[in-house]
């Protein structure tokens, strides 16, 4: 068998559903023009909840659940249930694939999740408190839905459970195991307790006025994260499966870089030692040298310490170049939406890809004087793309960096 590191997979097709719009396409369009999408919260009573806003995902959200999903399925999901299974719907779909081709066994599920969004706090009794609650649930329904019997599970490494898992759906099929493998994260964790939960950890922006701009990653005044909801999905191919029914290669993929700190449950190392370690794993497997990048998607939560750690992570990596590279985060327009984030991203990055576009950081008005990479401002950017760097930090030090190229035939 091929030295696993040497391979690669490719990435046929893509689901995409955020504050910025219902499906790949209008979430693209929103996002790379900045789309306004900060607003309170409606989908539930916030009375006495500070923040009472975050990103939403479009209203007339439960008519796409509806077309997707069948009614007794849907009572029995959480909303980040529903995402899951929305955008993959999309990826698939957006594929070509034709399900009934491909042996069931080998089509994998691999989903990234912090567990469902289950927020019952009430105290009323839910019939379908179990099926609700269940982490695995976004797989198992996938599975449901299409059939697919190959191997099927959650990983959870909080914020970068999405890159978790496309490092684990890499492996299945680089070692044989699946042709294809259903991968990407979604969540939905807007909701009374989550909320109050972050704005405790003093993990929340708090601003009272001009609460569309709260998202301000990189920026002066920034001074925490926006809460999001929304998921990115991917369908994965070994190289051969996809060029063999002639698909469409959105981008091609080596193994993630993955790096463990051990320095604290919420605050990245000092320095961003560890993000950089994680940064120097994806281009030691990606075969690639710094100056080898086009462009960075960064975390880039809006929150002081990830923002100047990762500036300062990103400038021990790349060094000289670093003055080079377009940085931005594109959580200023979607929100940080937790698990499903690394999914998210990973999904404009192809797109990034694809269009030879780079997505703005929007309400970088203040100048941070230690933060002073490029962060394309405001305004998206055209430039040719050929590899772009995803990075996902998490709560508990999980840290994974995602790369992704250009197909080359």
């Amino acid at each position: 068998m091929k030295n696993i590191k040497q391979q690669k997979v490719a990435i046929t097709g893509l689901g995409l559903m955020c504050g910025a719009g219902f499906d790949l396409g209008s979430s693209w369009e929103g996002i790379i023009n900045g789309k306004k999408t900060i607003r309170h919260l409606s989908s539930f009573d916030t009375e006495g909840l500070s923040p009472n806003y975050g990103v939403q995902l479009p209203d007339g959200a439960e008519e796409i659940f509806k077309k997707n999903i069948i009614t007794r399925s849907r009572r029995q999901m959480t909303r980040g249930t529903k995402i899951c299974i929305s955008t993959a719907g999309m990826a698939i779909a957006d594929s070509g694939l034709d399900m009934e081709k491909i042996p069931k066994t080998r089509i994998g599920t691999v989903i990234g999740g912090t567990g469902t969004g289950y927020a019952n706090a009430g105290g009323n009794i839910d019939r379908n408190r179990i099926l609700k609650n269940m982490a695995s649930a976004p797989a198992a329904w996938i599975s449901l839905k299409w059939k697919l019997q190959g191997p099927s599970y959650v990983l959870s490494t909080a914020c970068s459970s999405g890159a978790y898992a496309l490092h684990s759906a890499f492996l299945l099929i680089t070692s044989g195991e699946c042709d294809v493998v259903i991968s990407g994260a979604g969540d939905s964790s807007l909701n009374y307790p989550d909320i109050q939960g972050f704005s405790s950890l003093l993990a929340l922006a708090e601003q009272k006025d001009n609460i569309e701009t709260s998202s301000k990653p990189f920026s002066g005044d920034r001074d925490g994260f926006v809460m999001g909801e929304g998921g990115g999905m991917l369908v994965m191919e070994s190289m051969e499966h996809a060029e063999e029914r002639g698909a469409r290669i959105y981008a091609t993929m080596k193994l993630p870089g993955l790096y463990s700190e051990t320095y604290n449950i919420m605050s990245p190392e000092p320095g961003g030692r560890g993000m950089a370690a994680a940064m120097e794993n994806a281009l030691r497997n990606s075969n690639l040298e710094p100056d080898k990048i086009d462009y960075i998607n960064a975390h880039g939560t809006s929150t002081i310490l990830n923002d100047k750690y990762e500036t300062l992570a990103i400038k021990g990596v790349f060094g000289k170049h670093a003055e080079n590279i377009p940085v931005s985060s594109t959580k200023s327009t979607t929100g940080h939406c937790l698990a499903g984030t690394a999914g998210i991203e990973a999904v404009i990055c192809c797109k990034a890809l694809n269009e030879n576009i780079i997505p703005p950081t929007m309400n970088l008005k203040v100048p941070d004087p230690e933060l002073d990479l490029d962060y394309v401002p405001d305004k998206p950017r055209k430039k040719d793309l050929t590899n772009v760097l995803s990075n996902s930090f998490a709560f508990g030090g999980h840290n994974g960096v995602c790369i992704f190229s250009k197909y080359k035939k």
